[in-house]
């Protein structure tokens, strides 16, 4: 028996490949095959206007994921994103503390995604790196996202 032991790519790999796509229908297809939960996730933050974090603004104060160590696996990482909505039943300051220990575990690079998702401003970020990461392509992709 054969195994696929393909690694997964990190959000921000994915969207600097689609970023780099002329074609939008490329762009479409590319997203369709690579975005596994937590890179649906990321784009869901950003553009559905009916999920949003109970976290203020801007870039909290944390330490990357030091150079040499190894990120956490993503998807361990997500789990506790559905306890920092508005109405979960944490405090404020609970919050904060597990969206810090979210962005300390990613690389800076997934870190700087996530703060910008939960801000809706994935496409201003890093001079626009990821402009073509637009509510549009989202839509066309995945519409069940922002339902």
């Amino acid at each position: 028996m054969k195994y696929n032991m393909a690694i997964q790519k990190y959000p921000h790999e994915i969207f600097e490949e689609v970023c780099k796509l002329e074609n939008r229908e490329d762009r479409i297809k590319y997203l369709k095959e690579n975005a596994y939960k937590q890179v649906k996730t990321l784009l869901q933050l950003c553009y559905n206007d009916k999920i949003v974090l109970d976290l203020p603004a801007g870039k909290p104060p944390f330490n990357p994921c030091p150079e040499g160590r190894q990120p956490s696996p993503i998807a361990n990482v997500f789990k506790p994103i559905s306890l920092l909505v508005k109405g979960s039943k944490i405090s404020q300051l609970k919050k904060e503390k597990i969206f810090i220990g979210m962005l300390e575990q990613l690389p800076e690079e997934d870190a700087g995604l996530l703060v910008a998702a939960k801000d809706g401003t994935i496409i201003n970020l890093q001079n626009k790196k990821y402009r073509k990461i637009t509510k549009s392509l989202v839509e066309a992709t995945f519409p069940e996202l922002l339902k």
